[in-house]
């Protein structure tokens, strides 16, 4: 399995909105969702429900695990804008990486080099940032795949830790959400803690397990904001075509 640790690329993105998109009118809420569609091999059941209540609500999608047939697919299906960049190539032979997908224009992306690789099948990790005007406003989010425990909490707590360097001061609003693997004993909390330290609020606190496996329920995707406030959160237990559920957070507009 291959890399790309090239920070410019590969790239890719579209739009497809419909050209009312940006209504007149501003929004009453700011809804993101986050969800790790497991190598995205189950688009068809991702995009049903990720096209019903409460997940049709969503601005914004920060997804994981995608390959950019899949992105382009879903984006095309749902009528959002979306960038997306592949960390690696996965055990399927397909890309594997972060895409954020909106229905407000994105004016500005990054991809976010993510230290310790995985050292047994070399796997890259990133997060994708990505600047959204909202009716003037912007608001910047960014969808993270933490490594697996096999790197240790400490490494994974450093992968956070990049991320926040990355992207401090870059909006006055911004939502941190994804898969941090948070699995094992005690991460979660550090994990939470580290964003705190940072200023950020764990906005998808009191959401439970996020993911199957088999030894139970485990809650291994968050969502952190800075400058907006959560007022509803959940996650949608409905099979979405993978192992994780997505996880979703509604935030009070304007911030």
């Amino acid at each position: 399995m291959g890399g790309y640790p090239d920070e410019t690329g590969p790239r890719y993105s579209g739009d497809h909105r419909a050209p009312v998109a940006d209504s007149a009118v501003d929004p009453a809420s700011l809804t993101v969702v986050t969800f790790n569609l497991a190598f995205a091999e189950n688009v068809p059941e991702a995009i049903t429900a990720l096209s019903s209540a409460p997940l049709a609500e969503a601005d914004v999608i920060l997804m994981q695990e995608m390959d950019a047939p899949a992105v382009e697919r879903i984006a095309t299906e749902l009528g959002m804008a979306y960038v997306y960049y592949p960390a690696s190539v996965a055990k399927d032979g397909d890309d594997f990486g972060n895409a954020v997908l909106s229905r407000w224009p994105i004016t500005a992306d990054a991809k976010i080099n993510l230290p310790h690789d995985d050292p047994y099948h070399q796997q890259h990790r990133i997060a994708v940032a990505a600047t959204l005007d909202i009716r003037g406003t912007p608001v910047q989010v960014v969808s993270v795949h933490g490594a697996t425990p096999i790197v240790g909490l400490g490494a994974r707590l450093e992968q956070a830790e990049t991320v926040l360097h990355a992207v401090e001061g870059a909006a006055p609003s911004q939502v941190i959400a994804g898969d941090f693997n948070t699995s094992d004993p005690g991460s979660l909390t550090q994990t939470v803690q580290l964003f705190t330290e940072g200023g950020f609020q764990w906005a998808s606190e009191g959401v439970g397990d996020t993911a199957d496996s088999i030894i139970g329920g485990l809650p291994l995707d968050s969502v952190f904001t800075r400058g907006l406030t959560p007022v509803e959160r959940g996650v949608d237990m409905r099979p979405a075509g993978s192992d994780h559920h997505p996880v979703w957070v509604r935030f009070a507009w304007p911030p």
